[in-house]
């Protein structure tokens, strides 16, 4: 009888992680795996190119440009690191942290930049949030972005399905959003591809692109 017990847990577990809508949209995923990530706004354009060598570690080298604070553009490389993985057998939450270097240019001045993040979610098969925050370090100058999202599947998609959902986002990023940006928007993940479109209350675009490799 345990060993059954044991037996249908890692079934359960391993159903989960194969259906689950999110997997994909993690900053590490399971060893050598590798993803490209892009999300695009009309004052923001972020870019990533991420390898786990770990079910831990990743290797990510990314580009930011935010057009409304001076024209701001980087290159950055560095890593990103799952802290706490809970399990539980319909749902999962995680905790990330990640830290980058490299070299920056805006209008006014260039030089060495640096970037830490904190994420975290949680998910079942059908309700999804996460939080971020991400600090950004350059010119003697210290930033903040801000993120939150909270989501609802309108059904539960069996694997190999097209799993769907209905999510509002919420965003503030000093100097760039003098108000807090609201975005409700429709979320969608087949095989190897997820993306994400929306509009902001303001009327701005929002679109994301990730494929796993």
């Amino acid at each position: 009888m345990g060993v059954y017990n044991i037996r249908m847990k890692w079934y359960v577990l391993i159903h989960f992680l194969l259906l689950s809508p999110s997997i994909m949209a993690h900053p590490v995923i399971y060893k050598g795996g590798s993803v490209y990530w892009g999300t695009f706004m009309p004052q923001m354009n972020i870019q990533r190119l991420s390898h786990s060598f770990t079910p831990k570690l990743a290797i990510e080298a990314h580009s930011n440009r935010f057009q409304g604070v001076n024209d701001y553009q980087d290159y950055q490389l560095g890593i990103n690191w799952l802290v706490k993985k809970w399990l539980n057998q319909n749902s999962q939450a995680n905790l990330y942290t990640g830290v980058y270097a490299g070299y920056f240019d805006d209008a006014t001045s260039n030089g060495l930049t640096y970037q830490t993040m904190l994420m975290a979610d949680w998910e079942s098969r059908t309700l999804y949030t996460a939080g971020s925050v991400d600090a950004y370090f350059y010119d003697d100058d210290m930033k903040f972005r801000y993120s939150y999202r909270f989501g609802v599947a309108p059904y539960k998609a069996a694997m190999g399905e097209l799993q769907s959902w209905l999510v509002l986002k919420l965003d503030y990023f000093d100097d760039l959003n003098t108000d807090l940006m609201i975005t409700p928007m429709l979320r969608f993940f087949y095989n190897n591809v997820l993306w994400e479109m929306g509009s902001s209350l303001d009327g701005d675009i929002f679109l994301t692109l990730m494929v796993h490799y």
